[in-house]
């Protein structure tokens, strides 16, 4: 007895035993019955024990995440038909815990790497390997994978304003702290300041180097971690800078040694500009949302613990001024955004996928003044 079944639009020819019944609909089709309810589970055990499964899962290390960690992994393996136990479960939680931890201490640069098999029958071998970068290597990773320009092409809309109506440039040294690849530092030497550029990234460092060296500026590049020896910095700075600098800090003790660095090298009367993440007001980061953005670039500080940091210094807060707005307004209109990530960036969306006006953080202009006094 000879049949058709239409498949992808095509016929094809097959004959049946006779004797074989074969539904049929009015058609002369022959109709496919849905799987039995009651054998499909047995059917899906045998399916799963037939399948061969491998991969890896690499995520930021955020200890304070950990339950979200081991609930995708449970996913992962159950979706392979491995379910885990209590016991399993527990087990998989100590491994996550113990490389997640030693991830984190050691890098906000850092994460974790889950790789798995499950050869056939309903096992799943699995392995966390806890892997890490220093700030320098990671920025010259960044310089490897990435096109130019990395920051923008544009010095900080915030740093020219405060230097717009300086009479004698020459008689305005400038600290440059984390200057990357100059994009600060050159303007600012072409407008006839000196500048001392601190930069750890040795890329970076070298990328300023041959710009300086090609348009004869007065710059001098310095590449350590400034706060690690401040010996050969000078005590007169009318004005230090740290553009997208703190964002990589990791406690208030760092921005303790930014505001003694400004008391000590500052003129009197000088400025101290950065940009930070702040928490809006109401909003208390925990400690995931803390951990989370120090590996997103984008560090949590509050106004509080900043007042700490700068407490019993000759440091006087004279604005505070949202980045996105402000570069917004004063920025050409050519050179906005930046780059495109920087909005999303300094919106704090980097740490929360939310609408921007739902952020609790954003990254905002705070610049001080060296007063003459002991305490601020």
């Amino acid at each position: 007895m000879g049949i058709v079944i239409s498949t992808c639009g095509e016929k094809v020819d097959f004959v049946l035993p006779r004797l074989c019944p074969v539904p049929m609909n009015p058609k002369g089709d022959v109709t496919i019955l849905p799987l039995d309810p009651a054998l499909r589970p047995g059917m899906l055990r045998r399916l799963h024990r037939r399948t061969v499964a491998s991969g890896s899962i690499v995520l930021p290390a955020v200890p304070a995440m950990i339950d979200d960690y081991v609930e995708m992994c449970a996913r992962v393996f159950m979706g392979v038909g491995v379910p885990f136990n209590d016991d399993q479960l527990s087990h998989l939680r100590v491994v996550l815990e113990g490389q997640l931890a030693a991830a984190y201490a050691a890098s906000p640069r850092s994460e974790i790497v889950i790789t798995y098999d499950s050869p056939v029958g309903l096992t799943v071998n699995y392995h966390v390997k806890a892997q890490w970068a220093s700030l320098e290597s990671a920025y010259d990773h960044w310089v490897a994978t990435r096109h130019p320009p990395y920051f923008g092409t544009e010095p900080d809309a915030r740093v020219m304003a405060l230097v717009a109506e300086v009479n004698n440039s020459a008689d305005f040294p400038i600290l440059d702290v984390g200057a990357g690849t100059g994009r600060n530092s050159l303007p600012l030497a072409r407008r006839g300041h000196s500048v001392d550029a601190v930069e750890l990234a040795p890329k970076f460092a070298g990328m300023i180097r041959g710009e300086v060296e090609r348009e004869s500026l007065a710059v001098r590049v310095i590449q350590r971690d400034v706060f690690s020896s401040s010996q050969d910095l000078r005590r007169d700075y009318r004005l230090i800078l740290l553009s997208e600098v703190v964002s990589d800090f990791r406690n208030i003790d760092q921005f303790r040694a930014v505001f003694m660095l400004a008391a000590e090298r500052l003129a009197i009367g000088g400025v101290l500009v950065l940009n930070t993440f702040l928490a809006s007001e109401g909003y208390t980061p925990d400690v995931a949302a803390r951990e989370l953005s120090q590996q997103c670039y984008s560090a949590i500080f509050t106004r509080e613990e900043i007042a700490v940091a700068a407490a019993g210094l000759p440091l006087v807060l004279v604005s505070d001024d949202s980045v996105h707005e402000y570069e917004k307004a004063h920025l050409p209109a050519t050179a906005w955004p930046p780059t495109s990530w920087y909005e999303s960036w300094v919106s704090g969306l980097d740490v929360f996928d939310v609408p921007r006006e739902a952020s609790p953080i954003e990254l905002r202009w705070l610049v001080y003044r060296k007063t003459g006094s002991g305490a601020s």
